[in-house]
C-alpha cells in the first residue's frame, strides 16, 4: 500500500535540506576563511624568514666592509694607552648613513664624507654600499631597507633615552637619537649622561690585563617585505667588536704558517695561535693549552716543505677537550699590511716595518714603530760611525747637557762596534755591535740616567750584502763581512726601574738586524737552578725576572762559552754551556720552500753551537711577525756544521711575568674583529 506524503512533511524536508546546505556553506566558509588565515600566517612566516635572511646578509656585508676599513686604517691619535687604528662611528659611512651637521635623512641631502682626523696620510673611507637585490637576493622581490648603519656604542650598548632608533636616521643630526650615551663627570654611579659624539671612538671595555680591551659597534638593518596583508618588517641587530690584546698572551703567536715537526719531545704549556695554517706531523708535540689557527689545520707536513722526513706521521697530543680550533686572525695592531717581504722604499710594506728605521716620506706607522717608541736609539753606519738619539729623536753626545750627556756617556761605555763573528747558518762573517746590558741596568737603577722608558733601539744601517771589513772578536784578523747584527752581552740582570727618576722596569731591545743573545739573560747572577737541573726555577736566588723583550730580524742564542775567535772552526770546537733565557722573543723565519724546511717553530730560536749533553731553558713568549730579511740562511738540522740541538730543551710560557702589568716596555698589540650578540624583532 502506498503512503501519501502530505504538505507538512514536504515542508519539513525542505527546511532540513536548507539547514544542511546552510551548515555546509558555513563550514565551507569557515574552511575557506581558515585556509586563507593559514595562508596569511604561512606567508607571513615565509616573509619574516626572508626578511631575517636579507637582514643577516646585510649585516655580514657590513661586517666585512667595517673590518676591511679598520684593517687599512692607521691613525696617529692615542686613546688611553698607545692605540692605533681606532675610528669613530662617524667614519663608517653607508649608502643610508653619511652623518654630518645639518644632514637630514628624511628627504634631505647629505654632505660628502670627511677624511678621518689624525690619519697620516689623510683618507676618507668609501661608503659601504647596499648589497644588490638582483645579485645577492634574487628570490626576494620588492623588499626595502630603511636602516643600514654602524654606530659606536659603549660596552653596555647604552642607547639614547628617547627610545627611538629611527630618530638616528630620519631626524636631523642636531636632534636627539644619536645613539650611544657616555657618563658625565667622574662619580660612580655617573651623575648624568650625554650623547656620544659620532666622530669619537667609543669607550673601551677592559679585560683581566690592562692591554686587553675591546671597542663595540652596533650594526643595524631594518628589512620590510610586502606580504598578503601589509608588510613584514624585521629589525636585525648585531654587535661588532674590535678586541685588542698583545702577543705575550700566547706561548707561540705566528702571523705566517706555523709548522711543528720536532724529532724529540716538545711540550708547549701556553696558548698557541697562528693567523695562517697549522701543520703538526708528530706525537713529539704536546700542547697543554689552547691551539688555534685562522687558515687550516693538517696533521702532516706543509705542502711548501718538500724536504725529506724520516718516520711516519703521528697524531700530536692536545689537552683533553681542547683540539685545535679555527679562530679569527689576530693582526698586529689590527692592520692588514702587504706581507711582501721586500722593502720598496715605503714605510708600510710589511710587519717588518715595526722594527725598521723609517725612511723619508709619509709614515702611517709612526706612532707605533719601535724606533719611534725607543727612549734611546743607537745607529751605526758603514764607516763605523755611531750616532746616539734621545727619545725625541735629537742627536746627543757627551757635549750635550744634562740627561742627554749622561745617556751619551753611558752609551760610550756600553756600546762596542766593529766586532766580527762567523755565523755558520748564514755562511758568512757578520759584523756586530755589542751592547753591554749590565751597564744600562746599573745606570737605570742608580738614576745616572733619567726618564728612560725601557725601550732601546740599536741598528747597523749599512746595506745588508755590502762587503765591508771587520775584526774577528773586535781585535783579531780583519775579515770581509756582508751581514750586520746586534749582540747583547752581560744581560743576566735587567733594570728594576727607578720611579724617582722616572725610569721604567724591564727592558725591550729592538733592531732591524738579527740579534744574538750571549749568555744567560734576565736570570740574575750566581747559581741559576734551571742550568743545574731544576728547570722550573729560572732565576738566581734573590733575583726576580723583569718584563723583557728582544725583537729582531732573527733571534740567535749563544752560550757563555761562545768565542768569536773560534766561531769559524769545526762544530766540535764550538761547545755550549747550559743557558737560560727569560724574555719574550719577536723575530722572523725563513719559510719552507725549494726543498728546504723552515725548521718549524721548534727552531724559531736559532743556535750555532754543539749543545750535546747541555741544557737550554726558556721562559717567555715567542712571536713571529714577519719573514726574515737579513738572517735568511736556511735551517740546517743535520748536526754537521751549524749546530747540534740541546739534549735538554725546556720551554715554558712565562705567564707569571706577563700577567697583570708585566708587559715588556713598549707597545706591541694585536687585534681581532669579531661578531658578537645578534638579536631581532619582527612585526
Amino acid at each position: 500500500m502506498t503512503r501519501k506524503i502530505d504538505n507538512k512533511e514536504r515542508g519539513s524536508t525542505v527546511v532540513i535540506v536548507i539547514a544542511v546546505v546552510a551548515t555546509i556553506l558555513v563550514m565551507l566558509g569557515s574552511a575557506v576563511s581558515y585556509t586563507q588565515h593559514v595562508s596569511r600566517l604561512a606567508d607571513r612566516s615565509r616573509k619574516a624568514a626572508l626578511a631575517l635572511e636579507v637582514g643577516d646578509g646585510h649585516l655580514e656585508y657590513l661586517f666585512t666592509n667595517w673590518r676591511n676599513i679598520y684593517r687599512k686604517t692607521w691613525t696617529t691619535s692615542t686613546i688611553g694607552a698607545l692605540d692605533a687604528s681606532l675610528v669613530g662611528t662617524n667614519y663608517f659611512y653607508t649608502d643610508l648613513y653619511k652623518p654630518g651637521v645639518g644632514c637630514s635623512y628624511n628627504g634631505g641631502s647629505c654632505p660628502t664624507p670627511s677624511p678621518i682626523p689624525n690619519m697620516n696620510p689623510a683618507a676618507t673611507p668609501v661608503p659601504i654600499s647596499l648589497p644588490s637585490p638582483s645579485a645577492d637576493f634574487p628570490n626576494v622581490p620588492g623588499y626595502s631597507i630603511t636602516q643600514y648603519r654602524i654606530q659606536a656604542v659603549d660596552p653596555m650598548l647604552t642607547l639614547s633615552t628617547d627610545g627611538s632608533e629611527r630618530a638616528w636616521i630620519e631626524a636631523d643630526q642636531t636632534q636627539k637619537g644619536k645613539g650611544a650615551r657616555i657618563p658625565t663627570g667622574t662619580s660612580n654611579p655617573p651623575s648624568g649622561w650625554a650623547e656620544m659624539n659620532p666622530a669619537s671612538a667609543p669607550p673601551a671595555a677592559y679585560g683581566p690585563n690592562y692591554w686587553q680591551y675591546s671597542f663595540y659597534y652596533l650594526a643595524s638593518v631594518d628589512v620590510s617585505i610586502p606580504a598578503m596583508t601589509g608588510t613584514v618588517t624585521a629589525k636585525v641587530r648585531r654587535v661588532f667588536e674590535k678586541k685588542f690584546d698583545n702577543p705575550w698572551t700566547y706561548a707561540m703567536y705566528y702571523v705566517d704558517d706555523l709548522e711543528l715537526n720536532p724529532t724529540t719531545a716538545l711540550s708547549i704549556n701556553g696558548p698557541v695561535h697562528t693567523n695562517a695554517n697549522l701543520y703538526i706531523s708528530t706525537n713529539n708535540v704536546t700542547a697543554t693549552s689552547t691551539v688555534g689557527y685562522s687558515g687550516q689545520y693538517m696533521n702532516g707536513y706543509s705542502p711548501n716543505d718538500t724536504s725529506s722526513h724520516s718516520g711516519s706521521i703521528t697524531a700530536p697530543n692536545f689537552a683533553a677537550g681542547l683540539p685545535p680550533v679555527q679562530e679569527t686572525a689576530l693582526l698586529p695592531f689590527g692592520w692588514d699590511l702587504n706581507l711582501s717581504n721586500t722593502n720598496s722604499g715605503t714605510n708600510n710594506d710589511s710587519y717588518h716595518e715595526l722594527i725598521e728605521t723609517p725612511v723619508s716620506g709619509t709614515d702611517p706607522l709612526a706612532s707605533i714603530r719601535m724606533y719611534n717608541q725607543a727612549g734611546i736609539k743607537v745607529l751605526v753606519d758603514s764607516s763605523n760611525n755611531v750616532t746616539y738619539y734621545n727619545a725625541a729623536g735629537s742627536v746627543i753626545s757627551t757635549a750635550s747637557g744634562g740627561n742627554d750627556k749622561a745617556i751619551a756617556q753611558l752609551l760610550n761605555a756600553a756600546v762596542t762596534k766593529n766586532i766580527a763573528l762567523w755565523d755558520a747558518r748564514e755562511g758568512t762573517y757578520v759584523r756586530t755591535v755589542n751592547i753591554d746590558v749590565g751597564q744600562i741596568t746599573t745606570a737605570v737603577n742608580n738614576g745616572t740616567i733619567k726618564g728612560f722608558n725601557g725601550v732601546l733601539y740599536v741598528a747597523d744601517t749599512t746595506t745588508n750584502g755590502t762587503s765591508i771589513t771587520s775584526k774577528i772578536g773586535g781585535a783579531g784578523n780583519t775579515v770581509p763581512t756582508t751581514e750586520r747584527a746586534v749582540r747583547l752581552i752581560n744581560g743576566a740582570s735587567l733594570p728594576s726601574g727607578n720611579s724617582s727618576n722616572n725610569n721604567a722596569a724591564g727592558l725591550t731591545v729592538t733592531s732591524a738586524n738579527p740579534i744574538y743573545i750571549q749568555g744567560n739573560y734576565n736570570t740574575g747572577t750566581g747559581t741559576i737552578p734551571s742550568n743545574n737541573g731544576t728547570y722550573t726555577d729560572p732565576d738566581a736566588t734573590g733575583y726576580t725576572r723583569k718584563p723583557a723583550a728582544v725583537m729582531g730580524d732573527a733571534v740567535n742564542i749563544l752560550s757563555s762559552a761562545w768565542s768569536d775567535t773560534t766561531s769559524a772552526n769545526a762544530l766540535s770546537t764550538r761547545v755550549a754551556t747550559n743557558t737560560t733565557i727569560n724574555a719574550a722573543l719577536v723575530g722572523g723565519i725563513v719559510p719552507s720552500s725549494s726543498g728546504n724546511y723552515s725548521g718549524g717553530a721548534e727552531n724559531f730560536i736559532r743556535f750555532l753551537e754543539d749543545w750535546t749533553n747541555k741544557s737550554f731553558t726558556y721562559y717567555g713568549s715567542m712571536a713571529e711577525l714577519f719573514q726574515s730579511k737579513t738572517g735568511i740562511g736556511n735551517w740546517d738540522g743535520s748536526g754537521t756544521s751549524v749546530y747540534k740541538a740541546p739534549s735538554t730543551n725546556k720551554w715554558y710560557y712565562d705567564d707569571t711575568t706577563f700577567s697583570g702589568a708585566g708587559s715588556p716596555p713598549g707597545n706591541l698589540q694585536i687585534a681581532a674583529y669579531l661578531q658578537q650578540q645578534r638579536w631581532y624583532q619582527v612585526y
